[in-house]
């Protein structure tokens, strides 16, 4: 018998349509871009910075940004069996006032220097 996910009346459903989004408090990234930036790391290094709502995420090895930016370790986590990746915010989401409602999210990759910033 399948189970069928209950929905809240009225609820509206989120469609992501953006590699990276917020879905549960956490931020979502598709595979192809987790791939290019984390390749096969479980672990990461983010900074969040108020002042533009960036959220900066690499993985943990690499020092220089860990140097830098004075980054937290965190774990990326399987989302799902497509390969794509999260990250909890949950912490975050509470401590910056940031809206916890389900989104896409604008971002950009630099690719050489292994960094993904997002808009928050």
């Amino acid at each position: 018998m399948p189970f069928i996910k209950e929905t809240i009346p009225g609820a509206k459903s989120f469609l992501a349509i953006s590699d990276v989004y917020v879905e549960s408090e956490h931020i979502c990234i598709k595979k192809n871009i987790t791939e290019k930036i984390f390749g096969a790391e479980t672990v990461v290094l983010s900074v969040f910075y108020a002042k533009d709502n960036s959220f900066m995420v690499a993985p943990a090895s690499e020092e220089l940004f860990r140097t830098i930016h004075k980054a937290n370790q965190q774990m990326l986590k399987h989302k799902n069996l497509a390969g794509d990746k999260s990250i909890s915010i949950q912490e975050l989401m509470l401590d910056n006032d940031i809206d916890e409602n389900d989104r896409n999210l604008e971002f950009t990759i630099e690719e050489a220097l292994h960094i993904l910033k997002i808009k928050l």
